[in-house]
């Protein structure tokens, strides 16, 4: 993906089984839990000036594990933001 702000995110990946064992969660049950009580947010709007209140709400949450090939962003990549060392990659979740 490439956004008009410049930007940059790649991801590969496939469906997998569990999270890696270098995971900051125990389990897929305790991060999906994580989530679920992050689903409230805030975006920008056109006029930059505002903020609209942003709510996920789904009937039936459900989240799987993927098996992540490539994960790279350039937001995080960003030297100047994350320092090396200072952000490193947990796991990679999928909601359907």
């Amino acid at each position: 993906m490439r956004a008009v702000d410049g930007l940059q995110v790649e991801l590969r990946a496939r469906d997998g089984g569990s999270l890696l064992n270098t995971s900051v969660f125990a389990s897929l049950d305790e991060a999906s839990r994580f989530f679920r009580s992050g689903a409230f947010g805030y975006s920008t709007t056109r006029a930059r000036s505002r903020l609209d209140a942003v709510y996920l709400e789904v009937a039936d949450w459900r989240v799987a594990a993927l098996d992540v090939e490539v994960a790279r962003s350039s937001f995080f990549e960003d030297r100047s933001r994350f320092p090396l060392g200072s952000v490193e990659f947990d796991n990679a979740l999928i909601m359907r």
